[in-house]
């Protein structure tokens, strides 16, 4: 005789859940039933959506203001001394230097009983320097970028560096794109 239920016997009900149908070791015994329930949980799943939430105007505005400068500009003179001198000789001299100064004969011939040469003046040629002070004025122009939130959203801020940090390089952002393309 073939008992209807073998030993360890899983049946499916239509609602899904699961009888697992065993006999005990004593054939005096009822069956047990133990029911298999599937377990589920719900998770909470991100979904990132842009929206826009208004726009950013960036224009260059271009402002004027006075400017000067003052520098100390050198600039020589030549100083040129006549020397009479009225010697006569013999020969020509090509120019030459003393102390600095560039001597330059200057010979003219005269009309004698005989001709000679006579060392008529010499040109003593001197550099001078001198220094003075001369101001420049003129306007010079500085251009600054005006970021406005014209939808007023709040959501645009600007940063400027200060003295006690340092210049960082970071990747340009959308903000830097945006300025780029409107300062070309």
């Amino acid at each position: 005789m073939s008992d209807p239920i073998a030993h360890g016997e899983t049946h499916s009900s239509p609602d899904g859940t699961h009888t697992k149908l065993e006999r005990h070791p004593t054939g005096d015994r009822s069956l047990a039933a133990e029911q298999v329930l599937e377990l589920r949980e719900e998770e909470l799943v991100a979904k990132r959506e842009l929206e826009e939430l208004g726009h950013v105007r960036v224009r260059k505005v271009i402002g004027e203001k006075p400017a000067r400068l003052e520098i100390e500009a050198q600039s020589e003179e030549v100083e040129v001394e006549h020397v009479p001198v009225g010697q006569t000789v013999t020969e020509r001299r090509e120019p030459w230097e003393e102390d600095g100064v560039l001597i330059v004969p200057v010979y003219e011939e005269q009309l004698v009983v005989t001709k000679r040469l006579v060392l008529r003046e010499k040109l003593r040629v001197r550099r001078v320097g001198t220094t003075r002070h001369e101001l420049f004025e003129d306007t010079v122009r500085r251009e600054r970028v005006v970021v406005e939130d014209p939808d007023n959203t709040g959501l645009v801020h600007e940063l400027y560096p200060t003295d006690d940090q340092p210049h960082t390089e970071e990747r340009p952002g959308l903000l830097y794109g945006l300025v780029r393309k409107a300062l070309e």
